[in-house]
């Protein structure tokens, strides 16, 4: 028997001026309003709005003028950044794709646009600052994410704008300008959910107007204005907020001295507004906020200190149910973003029920190879092999693949129908290895195609055979025969199978097949025919708005729910691979070794290792920073950039490193010691970049690691390090770029669009390359997921794809100019 998990509580979010405090509110189904948690804050805060994800807040606030960052944590709300602005915002917005947040300046008759530049963090300047009329009160986005519109109380006007979704700028739109009629007042504008309509609040005109939008052309035209006051009202009164109801069915008013809220029906096919009621509130409200759901609206007496909750029935009219006394002069409210999440179910049975294409099925839980069967660390003459024993090969009740208590072995031959083929000994798999079988074979032949295949079952008298894979062992140093393959990184599932939800920063073009079959870049990979796959880090993420994995348990669980992928399956079956780690899949996002926030370092140490078919199962602490001699032109180093590193804080200068003194030193020795024609360096992280200046956890950063780098890059020259190139994850942007030094740099980018976002160029403030001393030939012109191919031979080839095998760009070595799309 299943049950279903209760959704999560409602949250909002209250900007206390008077007492420089964020209070986070809940509200249950009764109405009734509990204060959960309280965070001081840098200035008065004022205007605040939410990411998609809600997992990040921005905060408008006065003395000092800025606007701040905070993450969401279970015991509040966590400042993580400052950004001085001109003046107090009045209003801020984050667009659609969620790469800008727009701001608007009542005190100085401006707006801006800052880029969002990664984890939330904005850029310390905006991309766009542009003085317009005076009394900037609200800025608000079109849905299509291609209009902006400013209104302005004192010229009674609305500015309109057109938004490059590219790069942030604006552009005035023609007519740049809906002049409205003298002391109207304009104050704020909320979009209708299908972006046909707009309805505004006039603060001088104490009433609500509705606008027609113009699709193509991104302009306003008045339909209607309505008074929100009653009309026997006298005296000082004006309205300050408006919103439209989720369900695009209602527009709610405030009248600010009246204490009031009015409500309006709106007909969803002209767009006209009626009036419904009007409700007594507290006497000065500026914020109120509707819940996610739709059920509640909640709004804060400015002047009373109370914060009000008003059930919303089927007909949009507003029933007060509770309020709370939270002081502190009150200005702001914004309700946490829904989710969406999907139905979790519990149940206890082996098999659980799953939706097919004729209603529930009963999942197969018999023994399988859930995860498929895969190659590693090929070399001339070895490889290791793995697999895992699964109940089934769907996920859970709990999101999992369970594993199965078994045994398996590996046959494989040089012929495809296994004649005189070599068996492994049967291990068992146990569950203090989750369940997974390794085998190590020497004495291979080089530049050989071997196939192989698992052997498995409850007991070595009863077994079935896997599905044949290959892989070929590498040319070796005497072989000159070129060579292809593939390095990939950032494979984010949460994004990729929940969107925004999942905190998406790049285009959403995973459909329902996709997350089906899996991440689309394996299916373009497999078509190249790449004779092996280096993965960069960042295979999995332990820490996103889903939830944060800390336990054995929830780490490996990250591993299950990716790697059951069918293409990904069947990519690995064909392809050998090479990985290295980074924070996403070592503990957290930019994690060293310092703290002891769990997972802690030896348990990210383990469960990798653990994960993928990096060392024979019985060695004794391997490393995993190491060099492969793939053929007599190419030599790569795969270098650890989380096990020995100091403090990310740490400051920089000699003492602080993130390879450790023996990586130092063994990557200084291998490469003086070799004389390939083509020395390629792989690290999970940028050297070169340039990244956000706000990192500290790279060598390209400037308060990073940038000491050793330097010294790195000066060692190169001064031994005459021939041929050097480096290649990098991390980064969710790809480009190509050149160190002063002349050694060249590519980033393989976020292998799902999901997860891409647009770059940082040479000489951006908010970079780590401010003063332009990189050489940038590429940079991805639109977020976008993918990866790098290198063919290295006589010569040396490199070419950016997008996740569709798109070519972007390419270089050649010995250089001739470089091409790109």
């Amino acid at each position: 028997m299943c049950r279903s998990v209760a959704p999560a509580e409602q949250r909002l979010v209250v900007s206390l001026s008077g007492q420089h405090k964020l209070a986070v509110l809940s509200i249950d189904d009764d109405g009734v309003l509990k204060r959960q948690t309280e965070s001081g804050i840098d200035g008065k805060p004022g205007a605040s709005s939410f990411d998609s994800t809600g997992q990040n807040l921005y905060v408008g606030a006065a003395d000092p003028a800025s606007i701040s960052v905070h993450r969401v944590r279970p015991d509040g709300l966590k400042q993580l950044q400052l950004v001085s602005v001109p003046g107090k915002p009045s209003y801020l917005v984050i667009d659609p794709s969620g790469r800008f947040l727009l701001a608007s300046y009542f005190q100085t008759g401006q707006v801006s646009v800052h880029r969002i530049v990664g984890e939330g963090r904005l850029s310390s300047e905006p991309v766009e600052l542009l003085s317009i009329d005076p009394r900037a009160h609200s800025v608000a986005i079109d849905p299509s994410g291609q209009f902006v519109f400013v209104s302005h109380t004192q010229t009674n006007s609305i500015t309109q704008f057109r938004l490059d979704s590219q790069t942030g700028k604006l552009e005035p739109n023609s007519p740049a300008k809906l002049q409205r009629e003298e002391r109207t007042g304009p104050r704020h504008l909320w979009f209708h959910p299908d972006g046909k309509f707009a309805y505004g609040s006039n603060e001088g005109g104490r009433s609500i107007s509705a606008y027609q939008m113009d699709g193509q052309g991104g302009s306003l035209s008045r339909l209607q204005t309505l008074s929100s006051f009653p009309e026997d009202f006298v005296g000082k009164g004006s309205t300050s907020r408006v919103q439209v109801h989720p369900n695009g069915k209602f527009a709610y008013i405030a009248n600010r001295m009246h204490g009031s809220l009015a409500v309006f029906g709106i007909d969803q096919n002209t767009g006209h507004i009626e009036f419904v009621e009007r409700v007594p509130s507290e006497k000065v409200i500026r914020g109120f906020n509707i819940t996610a759901d739709g059920k509640f609206l909640v709004a804060v007496g400015q002047s009373s200190g109370k914060a009000v909750s008003y059930e919303i029935d089927q007909q949009g009219r507003l029933h007060r149910k509770a309020e709370l006394m939270i002081g502190g002069a009150p200005w702001w409210v914004t309700s946490f973003p829904s989710f969406g999440e999907p139905t979790v179910s519990i149940a206890g049975e082996p098999t659980v029920s799953v939706a097919g294409e004729h209603g529930a099925v009963e999942a197969d839980r018999s023994l399988m190879l859930g995860q498929g069967t895969m190659a590693g660390e090929v070399t001339d003459t070895s490889v290791l092999l793995q697999t895992r024993l699964t109940l089934g090969n769907e996920l859970d009740e709990r999101g999992d693949i369970p594993g199965a208590t078994g045994v398996a072995c590996f046959e494989w031959s040089t012929s495809e129908d296994f004649a005189d083929a070599i068996q492994t000994n049967f291990q068992m798999s146990s569950p203090a290895r989750d369940f997974i079988v390794r085998a190590e074979l020497r004495g291979l032949e080089p530049d050989t195609e071997y196939f192989y295949r698992a052997i498995y079952g409850p007991s070595p008298s009863e077994t079935k055979r896997g599905p044949v894979c290959s892989f070929r062992t590498l040319p070796g140093s005497t072989s000159d025969r070129e060579v292809k393959f593939i390095v990939g990184s950032c494979m984010n599932y949460i994004k990729f199978m929940h969107g925004k939800a999942g905190n998406a920063g790049g285009p959403l073009t995973a459909t329902q097949e996709d997350k089906r079959l899996g991440f689309p870049a394996f299916a373009a990979m497999a078509r190249l025919q790449p004779e092996f796959f280096v993965g960069t880090g960042d295979i999995v993420y332990y820490d996103n708005p889903y939830r944060v994995a800390k336990s054995v348990e929830e780490l490996r669980r990250c591993w299950h729910e990716q790697f059951r992928f069918p293409r990904m399956i069947e990519f690995f079956q064909q392809v050998p691979a090479y990985w290295s780690k980074d924070d996403h899949d070592y503990r957290y996002n930019d994690s060293d070794n310092e703290s002891d926030r769990l997972p802690l370092p030896e348990t990210g140490v383990g469960i990798f290792r653990e994960q993928l078919p990096i060392a024979a199962t019985d060695a004794i602490d391997p490393k995993t920073y190491r060099t492969i001699l793939v053929s007599r032109d190419l030599q790569i180093w795969l270098t650890e950039g989380r096990d020995f590193r100091s403090a990310n804080d740490a400051p920089d200068g000699p003492e602080k490193s993130m390879w450790g003194k023996d990586q130092r030193e063994w990557l200084q020795s291998t490469l003086n010691a070799s004389d390939a024609r083509w020395k390629l360096l792989i690290s999970p992280t940028p050297m070169v970049g340039p990244d956000d200046a706000y990192k500290n956890d790279n060598h390209a950063t400037l308060d990073g690691f940038r000491h050793e780098a330097d010294s790195f890059f000066a060692w190169v020259q001064q031994n005459h390090i021939e041929n050097l190139f480096l290649i990098c994850g991390d980064r969710h942007w790809q480009y190509h770029s050149i160190h002063p030094t002349g050694i060249n740099e590519f980033s393989c980018g976020a292998l799902n669009d999901e997860n891409s976002r647009l770059g940082v160029a040479p000489g951006m403030k908010f970079g780590s390359d401010p003063e332009g001393l990189v050489k940038q030939l590429f940079s991805s012109p639109k977020p976008s997921g993918g990866f790098l191919q290198v063919v290295a031979g006589k010569t040396l080839d490199v070419t950016f794809f997008d996740d569709q095998a798109t070519v972007k760009h390419q270089a050649h070595f010995p250089s001739h100019p470089p091409v790109s799309e």
